[in-house]
């Protein structure tokens, strides 16, 4: 993924203003989703087998836990990025309690079903795909042939020390760290840890997805290295591992994974997107939560019901995910016989919500604000309910530049959305500006919902 090269991407894909769906997987108890997630984080099992062959696969296969962080933005979150296509895969992480990771790339993603568990429920299982895991983050770009797995010289690598496996996802598993001589923990921290022998986030050789002894080995090496360094501040333990998934498309489509996705979850901890290579401006603060609602009625409208986890690496282990109702954007009540409570989405809160560009004599330069016409409904909402509101307002308008380039304060609209529901709720129509700070509530209501930047 390589996190230094600043940007985002846009795809075309808008998110009809529905919650609707006619169901293709029926959806599974949110609370039985939430222990056997965190079982498997805490499962630490390095022999996992496909159950009719008793081929061995790799850890992945029936432990930890597999997701994919993603900024939330007008298209797809299990789609392919237009540097993935490039790249022809994608790419994911994977924790599991053994290993030191803290820090993720994006606030919010989704999780996938592990091959072991999608068989137990008798859901589709994800075979075939996975070709190559990093210690650490590996700089992965067109220069790594065989999806993102090869010598960081844009050459297609040796398959000479590979081996023979047996498995069904043997002809795409792939590790060049066998090439380079390397099958230790001990051989790999020799041959890359060191002053003079360069990054190692692109020097690093990757470990293949199919072999245990390799996952081993991974594991071994990321915890090796506890602090960061000038030199490589993305390989050390608390940072990402990277794990490359095949394309199973050549375009953008990734409606393939819909299937697998187990779950959405989002950092509690942080608002921060770092940069990735392939983006094309500067990261900014995204609210995890948001996106993650975002997230779950996207794939609740191609007719798969999943919930939101937290996801919080201060809890102890066994707590690492934890399920909270009101965090849910779609009604999960049937799956879990009843134990939870939605958040209502069938009312409509938002009439209109229009871009107008005006003076602002605070700046003293014209500024886009955005015009919102409450409905009757939307007007009434107590302030406890402004998460609602909210919710329906960005679906319509949070993919627009507008809002989505000026807003650099996290949450900035969400706070004047609040503000103004409690301070003039009979004003029509409600005016929110991106550029706005994020302040305290007193602060703001002192400024007439209209804090100025200082």
């Amino acid at each position: 993924m390589s996190l230094y090269i600043r940007s985002s991407f846009l795809l075309a894909w808008t998110l009809p203003f529905t919650f609707n769906a006619l169901a293709v997987q029926p959806p599974l108890d949110p609370l039985e989703t939430l222990n056997r997630i965190n079982r498997n984080y805490n499962t630490l099992k390095d022999a996992c087998r496909e159950p009719d062959t008793g081929a061995a696969r790799g850890h992945y296969y029936c432990s930890g836990v597999t997701l994919r962080m993603v900024n939330d933005g007008p298209f797809n979150p299990w789609d392919y990025s237009p540097y993935a296509i490039k790249i022809g895969a994608t790419s994911y992480s994977w924790i599991r309690k053994d290993l030191s990771t803290r820090i993720l790339i994006h606030p919010a993603g989704f999780i996938l079903r592990t091959p072991t568990d999608a068989a137990a429920l008798k859901l589709p299982v994800k075979e075939q795909g996975w070709t190559c895991i990093y210690a650490f983050d590996g700089g992965t770009g067109p220069e790594r042939k065989w999806y993102g797995c090869g010598f960081f010289d844009g050459r297609e690598p040796p398959r000479a020390a590979q081996g023979t496996m047996t498995n069904r996802n043997a002809a795409l598993a792939y590790g060049t760290c066998s090439e380079a001589g390397v099958s230790t923990a001990e051989q790999w921290i020799q041959k890359y840890t060191g002053l003079m022998k360069g990054p190692i986030q692109y020097n690093q050789c990757s470990w293949n997805a199919e072999k245990p002894s390799d996952w081993n080995a991974m594991i071994r090496v990321h915890e090796s290295r506890v602090k960061a360094t000038n030199k490589d501040p993305f390989a050390y333990s608390a940072q990402v591992n990277e794990f490359m998934l095949k394309n199973a498309s050549a375009t953008n489509d990734g409606s393939e994974n819909m299937k697998y996705i187990d779950a959405f979850i989002y950092n509690v901890n942080s608002t921060q997107n770092f940069a990735t290579r392939g983006d094309q401006a500067p990261p900014k603060p995204e609210n995890g939560l948001t996106s993650a609602r975002n997230f779950q009625k996207k794939l609740q409208a191609q007719g798969y019901s999943v919930p939101i986890l937290r996801l919080d690496f201060t809890k102890p282990p066994e707590q690492r995910f934890s399920y909270v109702a009101a965090d849910q954007a779609i009604d999960l009540t049937a799956a879990s016989g009843g134990q939870v409570t939605p958040i209502a989405l069938t009312q409509r809160y938002i009439a209109a919500a229009t871009w107008v560009k005006r003076y602002d004599p605070g700046t003293r330069q014209d500024e886009w604000t955005l015009s919102v016409v409450p409905t009757a409904a939307g007007r009434a909402l107590p302030k406890e309910q402004v998460g609602a509101l909210y919710d329906q307002l960005f679906a319509l308008r949070g993919a627009d530049s507008q809002w989505r380039d000026n807003e650099n304060s996290t949450d900035s609209m969400r706070q004047q959305l609040s503000c103004v529901l409690v301070n003039y709720r009979s004003k029509t129509p409600w005016n929110l500006e991106p550029f706005r700070p994020t302040l305290s509530e007193s602060e703001t209501r002192a400024a007439g919902c209209n804090p100025v930047p200082r």
